[in-house]
């Protein structure tokens, strides 16, 4: 059921935003605007974008309306969601820009895309210190572009056709989500640039921060736009979803390793191999994270030994089971129940995010 629900969902949702993006690039008069909205609307408009931000905002209000609305509200709720799809997309261009990724989604990140872009126009061009001009073009737009998703989101929140008392609801928890995921990043560039290693507690701060509170966010306005009860309805989802966005933090941890080693990134796996090393593997680990040259396949190769050798991999998998299990059992503390549909697509999503593969 879960996989035709987000793949039905996610084609909703991307047409949505290509009606959105084509009708802003209708209405802009400066040429210069138009042109910068197309660049974040080729950077949005990606097949391998997941969509599980406004998927989850609309299974919670699907979940909780009177089941004889639905329908009439689905159009209305699915252009609502796209709203914690743009926050998330800010969010991505930031936190890509900071970290200097490459890729995204199989394509380049925003800021190596305006960089592209520039190279272009640059070419046949004697430009004093190109090369400097164009990584600040990248770094500099992207600054805009990720702030600007966020001014999108909130905008759409603003003329969505909720009730006006509903709406301010809904947009106090997005400017909270805004809020969190801003906190997760200064607390983890700290952490980075001051060479602190994290602890489990500090790790899962930052996930919670950074990843699980936009999903407990996005579900929270879906429930919130439907009228739930907020003490037995929307309290104990937001508890399932906080739990089930650290799940799957600490999956993409597991997915994303090679790449992770890569950049010498210290994350969960990380973490818990550390403090379970003998002297040999950390002095190896520490070797490895503290290189200044790029990584061989050999150092890859050798810290996912060790990985495996301190049990990280089966600890991390248990970890992320036991958040699973937790949320499973707040899930069931709604009251009144979720609409059928919807409860078992929470119920399966909480399986889908433990077992994912990608």
């Amino acid at each position: 059921m879960i996989e035709e629900f987000l793949k039905t969902e996610k084609s909703a949702i991307d047409a949505i935003l290509e009606d959105y993006f084509k009708a802003m690039r209708k209405s802009e008069n400066d040429i210069l605007i138009k042109d910068f909205i197309k660049q974040l609307e080729k950077f949005s408009i990606n097949p391998e974008a997941k969509r599980i931000h406004p998927i989850l905002l609309i299974a919670a209000f699907g979940g909780i309306v009177n089941r004889m609305y639905l329908e009439d509200n689905i159009d209305i709720v699915r252009r609502a969601s796209i709203a914690v799809e743009l926050l998330h997309e800010g969010n991505l261009i930031h936190d890509d820009l900071i970290d200097n990724d490459l890729k995204r989604r199989g394509k380049p990140t925003f800021h190596i895309q305006l960089k592209k872009d520039i190279e272009q126009i640059y070419k046949n061009q004697n430009i004093v210190r190109s090369e400097e001009k164009k990584e600040l073009y990248g770094r500099d737009l992207s600054i805009l572009g990720g702030t600007l998703g966020y001014l999108l989101g909130l905008d759409i929140l603003k003329a969505s056709k909720f009730p006006d008392n509903v709406k301010l609801l809904a947009i106090n928890e997005y400017s909270e989500a805004l809020n969190y995921l801003i906190r997760g990043q200064i607390i983890e560039e700290y952490m980075d640039d001051h060479n602190i290693t994290m602890s489990m507690e500090q790790y899962l701060n930052i996930a919670e921060l950074q990843k699980a509170r936009i999903f407990e966010k996005s579900s929270k306005i879906g429930a919130l736009l439907a009228r739930g009860n907020i003490h037995y309805q929307i309290q104990p989802l937001s508890e399932a979803m906080l739990k089930i966005g650290q799940a799957y933090a600490i999956r993409d941890d597991i997915l994303d390793i090679e790449e992770d080693i890569l950049q010498q990134k210290k994350k969960f796996l990380y973490i818990i191999s550390i403090q379970n090393t003998n002297e040999e593997q950390s002095n190896r680990l520490q070797e490895v994270f503290s290189k200044t040259e790029k990584l061989k396949s050999d150092d890859i190769k050798h810290v996912k030994e060790i990985f495996k050798e301190t049990n990280a991999f089966i600890i991390a998998d248990h970890f992320s089971k036991n958040l699973v299990e937790q949320a499973k059992k707040d899930l069931k503390e709604i009251y009144p129940d979720l609409n059928k549909d919807q409860k078992l697509f929470f119920e399966e999503f909480t399986e889908y995010i433990y077992t994912r593969t990608k």
